[in-house]
Order: structure tokens, then C-alpha cells, then sequence
């Protein structure tokens, strides 16, 4: 009998239960969990966390972007380097086989009338550039040249027309084309020196006058150029040993003489100075320059 009276409490209890969830319902499904003080104060702190991340994340981009621009740059630059060497590579290639089928024609010695007609023309071009009718010199040169593709007379030639007209960078390009004709060709290396310094690239007509100082070193006017050249650009020191090698050459040249007995004062080389005095004295003692050159000697 208890039990049965305990069981029907039971069963009114889970009845009043149910009824009041029932009514509860629709506020529970309304229930928003961000509208609670607790949730709020967590998904504010996540914004937070996420805003710097984000924040964290985009200056450490900036930083390699600015570590690795210069590397892409160079890594450009590299490649544009390996594909212009390819290219050449290439083009030299192409140009060697397109070569290989008329080596032996261009090798082969010219015949005799080709030699006979090459000289007339050089002939005729060399009288034409004495007189400086240049034009038809240039052109008999250049009809030499269909002829003979390795006369370097012809191109000397024209080399000098293309100075004489004032076209210094063609007549450049055509003595550096001599050159590889005849490397050991001391007078084209003087010409390019001229060109050089005509152009105001003393450095440069320095480097030609040595080169070919170096090839033929028994023509004293260019050491005595190569002096003058080098006082101008500083260096005094080896401008001595130049002017002094055009001394050795022609001992008795009073201009040589005034240009080294200068430069030994500048130096600081009183024996040199007071040697070359008295040799300046006995080669021209009626020198104005003398008795100013004794006393700067003397205060040294």
C-alpha cells in the first residue's frame, strides 16, 4: 500500500516538472549566451588575442619582405646576368658554325690580281689622304677593304681618315680592329692615346702610351708626353722616371731637360735637380729660367 502512495508522489512530481520546463521553452530558446557578463568578458578577450595576432603577424611579413627584397633583387639581377651569358654563349655558337663552311675560303691566300688590285687602291687612298681629299680616300680604303678583309693597311688608312675628319669614335673602334690584326702595333697603341686624351681621358692615353712604350721603348717623345700626361694627373714620382728615360734617349734636348730639372723640384730630389741644373746650364746657358730654377734649388 506504501509503495503505491509513494509511487503516485512521484509521478505528480515529474508531472509539475515537466509542466513548468514546458512553459520555460521559448525564454530559453530567446536565452543568448554573449548577452552574459561572463561570455562577453571571454569573447572580448579573444578579439584581443586574435587583433594581435593578426597585428604580430603582418610586421613580421614586413620584416622578411624588407630582408628578402634585396636578395630577390640580387637574385634578378644574377639571372639576367646567366641568360645575357647564355645569349652570347648562343650567339657565338651560331656564329662559329655559320663560320666553319667558309674558313677555308676566307684562309686561303689572295690571288695575284686581287693583290695587284688592292695595292693600286692603297695607292690611289694614300694619295687622296695626303692632299686630304678624305672622302675618296675613304672610299678607296673601304673598296681595298671588299678585297682584302685583313689588309691592315687598308684599315690603318682608314682609321686615319676617320681622324682627320674628326670622327674620333669610328676611327677608335677601327684602330682597336688593327690591333687585333697586329697586337704588337706600337704606332696604332700612340694613336689611340692621342684619340684618348683629345677626348679629355687623360687616364686612359696614359695606358696606350705605356702599352706601347712597352712594345718600343726607343722613341724619347713618348716618354716625354707620357711625363707631361702623368704630371697632370698627379703623379709626379713616376713622371720622373719617364722624363728621365727621354733624357737618356736625347741628353742634350734643353725642353727635356727643363721638364725633368721641374719635376725634380716638385719631388723634392735636390741631387737629381742640381745634376740636371748643370746639364740644362751646358746644353743651353742662355736659359732665362736658369737662375729661378738655382733658387728654388737652393730653398729645398
Amino acid at each position: 500500500m506504501l509503495n503505491i502512495i509513494f509511487g503516485s508522489i512521484i509521478l505528480v512530481c515529474l508531472a509539475i516538472i515537466i509542466v513548468i520546463v514546458v512553459r520555460k521553452l521559448p525564454q530559453l530558446a530567446n536565452l543568448r549566451l554573449d548577452t552574459l557578463p561572463e561570455e562577453k568578458q571571454f569573447i572580448k578577450k579573444k578579439e584581443m588575442i586574435a587583433k594581435r595576432i593578426d597585428e604580430h603577424s603582418k610586421l613580421v611579413k614586413a620584416r622578411w619582405a624588407k630582408i628578402f627584397s634585396p636578395i630577390r633583387r640580387l637574385l634578378g639581377i644574377v639571372q639576367l646576368n646567366f641568360r645575357i651569358y647564355v645569349g652570347k654563349v648562343d650567339r657565338l655558337w651560331k656564329f662559329e658554325q655559320s663560320t666553319k663552311k667558309t674558313v677555308s675560303v676566307q684562309n686561303a691566300p689572295p690571288k695575284e690580281e686581287t693583290i695587284v688590285k688592292v695595292g693600286s687602291l692603297l695607292i690611289e687612298a694614300e694619295q687622296n689622304l695626303v692632299i686630304n681629299n678624305l672622302n675618296r680616300a675613304e672610299e678607296l680604303y673601304i673598296m681595298a677593304i671588299k678585297y682584302d678583309q685583313k689588309s691592315v693597311v687598308a684599315y690603318r688608312g682608314l682609321a686615319e681618315v676617320y681622324f682627320k675628319k674628326g670622327s674620333l669614335e669610328e676611327a677608335r673602334q677601327t684602330y682597336q680592329f688593327v690591333l687585333q690584326l697586329e697586337p704588337d702595333d706600337d704606332s696604332v697603341m700612340v694613336k689611340l692615346a692621342e684619340i684618348a686624351e683629345s677626348q679629355g681621358d687623360i687616364e686612359e692615353a696614359i695606358e696606350n702610351y705605356q702599352k706601347a712604350i712597352l712594345v718600343n721603348d726607343s722613341l724619347s717623345p713618348r716618354f716625354f708626353h707620357l711625363a707631361e700626361m702623368l704630371i697632370k694627373v698627379g703623379q709626379p714620382m713616376v713622371a720622373l722616371d719617364a722624363v728621365s728615360q727621354a733624357v737618356e734617349l736625347e741628353p742634350k734636348n734643353p725642353k727635356y731637360l727643363d721638364l725633368f730639372l721641374e719635376n725634380a723640384i716638385i719631388c723634392g730630389n735636390k741631387a737629381v735637380a742640381r745634376d740636371v741644373w748643370n746639364q740644362l746650364r751646358l746644353v743651353n746657358p742662355e736659359n732665362q729660367k736658369l737662375e729661378i730654377f738655382r733658387d728654388r734649388i737652393d730653398r729645398m
